[in-house]
């Protein structure tokens, strides 16, 4: 059995006929898993409510507008610390991460109880080539925003959250849909939060629904590098002086 600090959150849009199967694997590792309904349609949410009361193991949360992942996963950590939980995992429910990599990751949070620990995808040949290509320009401002090559990956959806040091960044972010995953790396790393990354085997199933919306996300996700580096540029002094330290 796993330890009862640890729960999983699923974040759901458009997603209801894979989430099933995702959930089915982490609750027979007896974690709880929080499936959040992200403003779903009404057919979409009696699939979900159908899952909830058949797996053992899962609460449901669930609200009528769709208002992004990152509000997905923050109704999930609060629901998640109210219930008593100290680690989340967030996972994706359309199945494309391998799911056997579960045990090792909590055992990595546990070796490293004040980090956050992330996936660094492993990809297929299903991996669509502008997805590919998408991670690696935001992966260079992210080294920029950073001032390090400390996060290898910010778009993995395969990590795990220490949920009190969380929260307080996570409530600010002002990127709560396809840059989140980004933004609440960047912002941990920039209160001085230790990162550790592991490889995690990633396949996009064939006629995979995306959310990714190509022009508005890829506008918003722009935008967000841009207030990104200039808040980094207000952050530079403390940023250079923790790094000096370390690399002293």
């Amino acid at each position: 059995m796993q330890d009862s600090i640890y729960c999983a959150i699923i974040p759901v849009y458009r997603h209801e006929n894979t989430v099933e199967a995702v959930a089915r694997s982490i609750v027979q590792k007896d974690i709880h898993v929080f499936i959040v309904d992200d403003g779903n349609t009404p057919e979409a949410k009696k699939i979900l409510e159908d899952i909830a009361q058949k797996l053992p193991g899962i609460t449901l949360i669930s609200y009528a507008q769709n208002s992004g992942k990152g509000y997905a996963v923050t109704q999930g950590l609060e629901a998640a610390q109210k219930a008593g939980f100290a680690y989340a995992v967030q996972i994706d429910a359309d199945g494309q991460h391998d799911l056997n990599a579960l045990d090792f990751f909590i055992k990595a949070s546990k070796k490293h109880p004040d980090n956050l620990i992330s996936g660094f995808p492993q990809y297929d040949a299903s991996v669509p080539k502008s997805r590919e290509n998408g991670r690696k320009i935001t992966n260079f401002w992210i080294a920029i925003e950073t001032l390090s090559f400390d996060i290898p990956d910010a778009m993995c959806g395969f990590r795990v959250y220490p949920i009190k040091q969380t929260l307080p960044v996570i409530r600010k972010l002002s990127n709560l849909r396809m840059g989140f995953d980004i933004e609440i790396l960047v912002k941990l790393k920039w209160k001085g939060m230790e990162m550790n990354f592991y490889p995690i085997q990633v396949t996009y199933p064939e006629n995979g629904i995306s959310n990714f919306r190509m022009v508005k996300d890829n506008i918003s996700i722009s935008w967000m590098h841009t207030k990104l580096f200039f808040s980094m540029l207000v952050r530079l002094p403390v940023l250079l002086a923790r790094k000096l330290r370390k690399n002293g």
